[in-house]
Order: structure tokens, then sequence, then C-alpha cells
């Protein structure tokens, strides 16, 4: 007749570690346990067979305890023998299940002794020649940590193989084990544990297993832990290395932004028969898609110009330009005064006939010459769009992509657009007498209401 036994878990409790002898009671409990034991066992085992206990405890939080128990049965013997036997185990488990590996050969029942619960296993197994048998219990267990405060902790597990030495199943072993959670910014720090303990860490170098190994043990095996929670000072510097390399990877991405920013920005020289700042332009033009903005106070001998802006309106650009109007001189002009009024007048008129109405306003202030191209390229010059400006003085520009800039050039070209003073080109103000005459009287009015 074999049989086997557990008191499932014992703990004791600070308080009566100070006030009563435990081990007497422990004794005690020991001796009734075995007395039920021989009143239980009805079962018979031929052959040798020998039992290996696994008790796994994986903490969910330090008040909350996963409890695996693993009772391993095998038979040590050539022939086959059969297993049968009552099993009686003190229940203090939560939401617990249970099985056998091979499945098929075990019942249970939950009874209630002196107040408490015991799970009373049946198992009715034949085991062939060195096979093995296993009876697992799972369950949450609450009660188990005594908190010692200031984030200190303690952990007791008790197992007993003088109930299975006893009855004549020899214990081949008992392994104990305690899992911790593995926290981001908090750690574990082992302060005291029993002997015949192995402790595990994380990559983090926090303690992530702690294991205890008894062969053929003869009496009780105790495995105590003393625990603290404490930052994690390896994931803080891990962390804070992070932090530091995001940062130089922030600064040199911002550093690549700003040289990639200044690489997109140059200076034009325009020289006689140069070219610089108009082949610049011309590229501007040519990709534009949006929007394209000019003010310049001459435009003339610009063949090349329409020549650019007449496919970008075609393709549905929309295209501004501020300008002066043409000139009006006093009588005795020399014939290069003469020439020169013409020249801004045929530009106006050539503009009036190919471009759409509201393309081109006048304003005799404007000294800016500019150009913005779909609110990112903008280029700033000093030469005017003429054939002197562009081709024969000596001039420079500034041109950048860069939408920040062409933001602010845009601000300024919609204030000139806008301004009162500044008058729409058309049939009637293509006539320099008519388009200055305009402007004066706008003027005098804006002073007359200042």
């Amino acid at each position: 007749m074999q049989c086997i036994a557990r008191r499932y878990l014992n703990f004791v409790p600070s308080y009566l570690e100070k006030s009563i002898n435990h081990q007497a009671i422990l004794k005690f409990v020991k001796k009734i346990c075995i007395v039920l034991l021989l009143l239980m066992c009805a079962g018979v085992a031929k052959g040798e067979v020998v039992v290996s206990v696994s008790a796994d405890y994986t903490f969910i939080s330090p008040e909350l305890v996963r409890d695996t128990f693993t009772l391993t049965f095998k038979n040590m013997d050539e022939n086959t023998t059969f297993l049968s036997l009552e099993l009686p185990m003190q229940l203090i488990v939560e939401n617990f299940s249970v099985k056998d590996i091979p499945a098929g050969h075990l019942s249970y029942d939950v009874k209630t002794l002196n107040g408490g619960k015991i799970l009373l296993l049946r198992i009715s197994k034949p085991l062939s020649p060195f096979e093995e048998y296993k009876v697992v219990l799972e369950g949450n267990v609450r009660g188990l940590t005594d908190t010692l405060g200031n984030g200190m902790y303690r952990f007791t597990a008790v197992e007993y193989p003088e109930y299975f030495n006893s009855i004549g199943i020899p214990v081949d072993s008992i392994h104990i084990s305690v899992v911790f959670p593995q926290k981001f910014l908090y750690t574990y720090r082992v302060t005291s544990v029993s002997s015949n303990s192995q402790i595990f860490y994380s990559p983090y170098n926090s303690v992530q297993k702690v294991e205890w190994d008894f062969v053929n043990p003869k009496s009780q095996v105790v495995a105590f832990i003393q625990f603290e929670e404490i930052l994690n000072f390896m994931t803080l510097n891990i962390l804070g290395a992070s932090m530091v390399f995001g940062a130089f990877l922030i600064l040199l991405y911002m550093s690549y932004r700003s040289e990639k920013k200044y690489k997109q920005m140059k200076v034009l020289v325009g020289t006689p028969w140069g070219g610089d700042i108009v082949s610049k332009l011309r590229e501007m033009l040519g990709k534009a898609k949006e929007e394209i903005l000019i003010t310049s106070p001459h435009i003339y001998y610009t063949d090349w110009l329409t020549a650019e802006l007449k496919p970008a309106i075609d393709r549905g650009v929309r295209v501004r330009i501020i300008t002066w109007p043409s000139y009006d001189r006093k009588p005795f002009r020399s014939v290069e005064e003469v020439y020169e009024d013409k020249k801004q007048y045929f530009t106006l008129k050539r503009f009036l006939e190919m471009f759409p109405q509201g393309t081109v306003r006048l304003n005799d202030n404007i000294h800016a010459k500019m150009a913005v191209v779909d609110g990112k390229e903008v280029l700033i010059t000093t030469a005017n769009l003429t054939q002197t400006g562009l081709w024969e003085n000596y001039e420079i520009g500034f041109w950048a992509d860069n939408e920040e800039l062409a933001k602010q050039a845009k601000s300024f070209f919609e204030t000139v657009w806008n301004s009162e003073d500044t008058i729409e080109l058309d049939e009637d103000t293509l006539e320099p007498k008519i388009a200055w005459a305009e402007i004066m009287d706008r003027k005098r009015k804006r002073e007359v209401k200042e």
C-alpha cells in the first residue's frame, strides 16, 4: 500500500515566531496528517514508485502569488505497477485547476474539515516500467508574503518529505522556485536567502528567479527569501544613456537640416554678360506649379520673360507682377529719355495683350527686385528685369529654397499689391498721364485722411 500527502504550504507569520513554538505545532500537525493518510490510503502499488515534488511560485504582485504544484510519480521497476491512492491536500488557492499527465486517471472532491477546505485527489493509474505520471495543481494564493515595511518583504515555503517517506514512497527530490515580476523602473534585490539556493538575474540586473533543489530529503525543507523593491538604477542609466543618444541624434539631424538648408541658399553674381541671376530666375519660372510673384521697377526687353510666363499661365500658374507705370516726362526731353520711356510702355502693353486681366499692378514706389515661386523659392536681387540690369551691370542676388523666407517675401509682396497707392494695369492706366494722375490722386486722399 502506497500513498502521498502534502501540507500544501507552510507559511509562518511573524507573530507566531515571536509568541509560540511553531515547530511543536508543525510536528503535531504532521503526526495528525500521517495518521489521516494511513487511514485513507487504500491503494496498492506493486514495485517501487518514487515521487518528485515541484512547487513554483510566481509573483503577480508582492501580495498575490501564482502557485503551480507538481507531483511526478515514476515507476522504477521493470514491471508494471498499479498506483491507486487517495491524496488529501490543504486547499488554500483561489480559482484552482487540477490536471494529470497523461490525463484520465484522476478525480477529486473538495471537502470541509475543521473549518478549512481539503482537496481529496483520487488516483488510479497503471504505471508501465519507468513511466512518469504527473499531477498538477494551479491557483492564486494571497497572504503568503510578510510585508516588513519600506519596500521589504519576506516569503517562506516549507515542504515535508516525511509524509511520503513514512508510507514507503521515497522522495527523489524537492524543487522550489520563486519567480519575480519584471518591471521597467523597479527591481527586486535579495537581502537574505536560505541555503541551497540559486539566484538568476535578468539582463537589467533585476532578480528574475530564485531556485532551491533538495535531493533525497529526509526531513522538512525550507525555502526562505527576504527581498526589497527598489528603483532599477541600471534601467535608469540605460534610459538616461538612451535619452543622451536620442538628443545626439536630434542634434545631428538638426545639423543636417541646417547644413541642407544652407546648401539650398546661394548668392548669385551678375557680371556683364554673365547671366547667373537670369539663369536662376528662368529655372524658377520654368518649374513653377502654383504661383509666381514678381516685383521690379523697370521691366523691358522681356521677350525671354514673356516666353517663360505665358506657358506657366497656360498650365494654370497664377502670375502677379508689380512694376512702375510708364513715364511721361516734361518737354525738352533728350532722345535717350524718350526711348527709355517708350520701353516701359511697350512692355506693359505687351503684358496687357498676353496676360489675363489683373496680372499686373502699378506702384511708383516699388524699388524691390524680387521673385517668389510656389511659396518655396525666393530670389532677391539688385538687378532690374532689363537688358542693362541682367546682362550689362555688375549685380548681386540672393536665392533660397526656403519656405519661411519665401513666406516673408510673399507677405511683403501682398502688402504692396494691396496698398492704396497701387493701381491695376488696364487700357486706361497703360497711358502714363492717366496712371500717374490716379496714383497722385490716391496719395493726396491718403494724406488728407492722415
